[in-house]
């Protein structure tokens, strides 16, 4: 409890006697002692302060007004006078305009230093502060308590709203996470949006009503908030980083076909269920961390991962793309970095889902300058081959490899033999040169010219899917 002027006259060690003061005047809060023989003391004041003299100066009803003026004006909690120096008595003019202007004065013995007063003082000031940040750190305690409970971030600012006794929301990017901002209660006269530092993505804001209490919790509160979505972030860059690795072996076809169905299961893809792929990747100035960017409130629960630098959401077929890719959009905007999407077609969670991947960066390669959100457009042989059993499967082969076998049988260019070898290889120049016993240069002129005959480039990943399904297409229609 603070010291009072009261609480000092109650004091049997200080044997201080009270000359003026009376009601709520000896409840004022003594802050500390200060010593002073000036007749204008103002100076060296600064409010809540026990003034202590001998009246050295105070000899005359004007300087003793001019004493008491200084000592009101500066809002000092009263005087404590010592007699048997300069006075004997504390002087009634000194009383009789203390008691004009409510101000407490007490009377010290001679035998009674002011240094034991101040230290009282000083004691009382330190047990104070000792039990306020005692009290602090119970409370702090506490919300660190309920934050690692099973109630989590929810829980600990249901309960600083009832320690500050404010109505308590979270938003993160602009999207509320926790609370809410819509309360019916006439008692709140407005409220604070305090910024809470997470990182590189994005911005959380603690949203707090007025009036409240306690601004020393709520300050802890941002700062717990803070880390706890940090440690998130981090977990979430880290499990994005994990699947990252599942979504490489996936595209590259390093998993064996048996335990595809549950390694997808692992990350939260339901057996059966068609997902499409949205590809997010980074435009503008300034590159935002999207291996930990939140992903906005969706329909369903998506998972996630990080693959060549994109951020890969997985969506269940069943929800809208284009406005899931907007509100990916919208986090990326308030993450402080724009973003361009590319959206790959349905596909079961199997080995399959790897051509949404293929889609869907396509359709960022085909993103027109200004484009955010791109679709795969065109047909893609992938995707027929993986719907129905009826699909032009074999036409569509033939459109994308004719003018490589007219050319071969016409001037025995050896251009669909050069393509075969160039996939089985991967693309190395050297190898193919061998296996065809031809020089490097004739394959490097052969890859040119299947480009050219049929639009697609086998040295760019996407189009070397389409011709070595076409080439799969191809070897199933002759048997």
């Amino acid at each position: 409890m603070p010291l009072t002027i009261m609480d000092l006259t109650r004091d049997p060690a200080l044997r201080l006697r009270l000359r003026a003061g009376q009601g709520v005047a000896l409840d004022r809060q003594v802050d500390w002692a200060a010593v002073s023989e000036f007749t204008d003391p103002s100076p060296f004041l600064t409010g809540g302060e026990l003034v202590c003299t001998t009246g050295m100066r105070l000899r005359s009803v004007r300087s003793i007004r001019t004493f008491l003026d200084a000592v009101t004006r500066a809002g000092s909690a009263g005087i404590a006078f010592g007699i048997g120096f300069t006075h004997d008595e504390v002087p009634e003019a000194l009383l009789d305009e203390a008691r004009r202007r409510d101000l407490p004065v007490l009377e010290v013995p001679f035998e009674m230093s002011f240094a034991t007063i101040a230290r009282r003082v000083a004691d009382a000031q330190a047990s104070e502060q000792f039990e306020r940040l005692e009290s602090q750190h119970r409370r702090r305690q506490r919300l660190i308590e309920l934050l690692l409970g099973d109630g989590g971030l929810d829980a600990m600012l249901a309960g600083l709203g009832r320690e500050t006794g404010a109505h308590i929301a979270l938003s993160y990017n602009g999207e509320l996470v926790s609370g809410s901002l819509e309360i019916d209660d006439p008692a709140v006269t407005g409220w604070d949006a305090l910024p809470i530092a997470v990182g590189k993505t994005g911005q959380a804001t603690l949203h707090a009503s007025l009036p409240r209490r306690d601004e020393a919790l709520i300050s802890a509160a941002r700062s717990l908030v803070g880390l706890h979505m940090s440690q998130a972030a981090r977990r979430i860059r880290e499990q994005r980083e994990q699947v990252g690795q599942l979504l490489a072996d996936l595209v590259g076809g390093r998993l064996p076909s048996d335990i595809i169905a549950n390694r997808l299961e692992s990350i939260g893809l339901v057996p059966g269920a068609n997902y499409r792929v949205l590809a997010v990747e980074p435009s503008g100035l300034r590159r935002g961390d999207l291996a930990s960017l939140p992903l906005p409130s969706l329909n369903s629960v998506a998972p996630a991962g990080m693959l060549e630098e994109r951020l890969v959401v997985f969506l269940p077929a069943s929800d809208d793309p284009r406005a899931a890719a907007e509100a990916l959009l919208g986090a990326g905007r308030a993450a402080g970095f724009r973003a361009r999407i590319g959206i790959g077609g349905p596909y079961p969670a199997s080995s399959s889902l790897r051509w949404s991947w293929f889609e869907a960066v396509d359709a960022l390669d085909r993103l027109g300058a200004g484009d955010e959100i791109g679709s795969a457009s065109r047909l893609s042989l992938a995707a027929l081959i993986l719907s129905a059993a009826d699909a032009p499967v074999v036409e569509l082969a033939n459109e994308v490899l004719g003018p490589l076998e007219r050319t071969d049988a016409e001037h025995g260019t050896q251009l669909v033999a050069t393509l075969d070898a160039f996939l089985a290889h991967s693309g190395a120049t050297g190898e193919i040169a061998v296996a065809l016993g031809t020089h490097r240069n004739t394959v490097r002129y052969r890859i040119e010219q299947i480009a050219k005959l049929t639009g697609y480039d086998p040295r760019i990943m996407t189009d070397a899917v389409q011709l070595s399904l076409a080439r799969t297409a191809r070897r199933f229609a002759e048997r």
